[in-house]
């Protein structure tokens, strides 16, 4: 009797396991990465890794993990058209954003979009003329330092959204949060792949009504850079490549996982700190990093405005004896920040343009450029 018991038990529990194992592979068929509900789909996100995009018939709900601690969630969103009186909503599309970032001003150019940017931060660092024209007008408001807003002109403007960079241990945002005003906190910039960055566009898109311009544009990037991919693995030689100058005495280089690290490895060069762990950039001493140096054949350096040979060596003489040739990218006229995160694609075909001049590929754009 007690045999039987065990061999239903058994027989119940292996019942059990195969439907379980059916209902998850049926789930991941598809172009839907699964069913979020009865009437919902999880939008396919091939990249993104601290992103869900679950879509509805009545509202759209967003989920971002938390980068810094991936067991958490950092913020969520219900899109709705009209509000409903819920925690975490958001009513779209956004039609008065106040918009912190250099690089989300540049995206919504991009929609057709711009009319919507009602209120900017760091006035300094944003060069798009239409934004400079419209603050000088009126029609857009300067809300002052992006880590300390001017609430007052916040209140004044009663943005639908404020689109702001989310950061570590920044303790959260004080009146701001206070103020009932939706935060989307704009993480892409902690993605650890040129893609996974760029594939944020797709919520972007969403929070402005252009959604289907946005899985469009995404799609072309995606195509362009994984194209642009293959034909870099078959080139015949990989250039040894550095990074970066001395800043106060260190040296930052990208780790070998980070988004430039792996758009070093895509674009077919040897990048000579691609051993260093992290997604992030790390602070080597110079001695350090001068020991691979002495065998580089391109140095890539970042500047806001130009710069010349003698200024890049003039505190660290033995800088003259790296060999390399060196490619500027000059981030103030470039449009480098702005417009590389989300068309990463450009920027690989500038670097295999410098790096596999023999595979005859040709620049959209020249953000590196040959140091004069």
């Amino acid at each position: 009797m007690e045999r039987k018991i065990r061999k239903s038990f058994v027989i119940t529990l292996l019942h059990s396991c195969v439907i379980t194992i059916v209902v998850g592979l049926t789930a991941c068929e598809g172009n839907k990465v699964g069913q979020a509900g009865a009437d919902g789909d999880t939008l396919n996100l091939r990249y993104a890794r601290n992103l869900t995009i679950v879509e509805y018939p009545q509202y759209i709900q967003v989920t971002i993990r938390n980068p810094w601690d991936t067991t958490r969630v950092l913020n969520s969103y219900t899109l709705v058209k009209e509000p409903q009186g819920k925690k975490g909503e958001v009513v779209v599309p956004l039609k008065n954003a106040a918009v912190f970032t250099s690089v989300h001003c540049s995206l919504l150019m991009e929609l057709g979009c711009q009319e919507c940017i009602g209120g900017i931060c760091e006035l300094e660092y944003i060069h798009i003329p239409y934004v400079h024209e419209g603050v000088k007008e009126g029609r857009i408001i300067d809300l002052g330092n992006g880590m300390e807003p001017n609430l007052e002109r916040i209140m004044d403007l009663q943005p639908d959204a404020i689109m702001l960079s989310p950061f570590e241990n920044s303790g959260g945002y004080g009146r701001l949060e206070r103020m009932g005003i939706p935060l989307i906190e704009c993480a892409e910039y902690m993605e650890n792949s040129p893609l996974a960055r760029a594939e944020w566009i797709r919520f972007y898109g969403r929070l402005f009504g252009k959604a289907e311009l946005v899985d469009s544009l995404f799609a072309q990037v995606e195509r362009s850079y994984l194209q642009l991919r293959k034909e870099a693995s078959q080139a015949k030689q990989k250039p040894r490549l550095i990074c970066e100058m001395p800043q106060s005495g260190y040296w930052y280089v990208p780790g070998g996982k980070s988004t430039m690290g792996i758009m070093y490895r895509d674009a077919g060069a040897d990048y000579l700190f691609h051993d260093i762990e992290g997604s992030g950039s790390t602070a080597l001493s110079i001695e350090r990093v001068l020991d691979r140096a002495l065998t580089a054949q391109v140095w890539l350096i970042k500047h806001h405005g130009p710069l010349t040979k003698e200024q890049i060596v003039q505190d660290v003489p033995a800088l003259r004896n790296v060999p390399a040739k060196i490619y500027l990218c000059d981030t103030f006229s470039s449009g480098f920040y702005e417009q590389t995160p989300f068309h990463p694609d450009v920027l690989l075909r500038n670097l295999i343009h410098i790096l596999h001049s023999e595979l005859g590929i040709k620049e959209e754009k020249a953000y590196f450029c040959p140091l004069e």
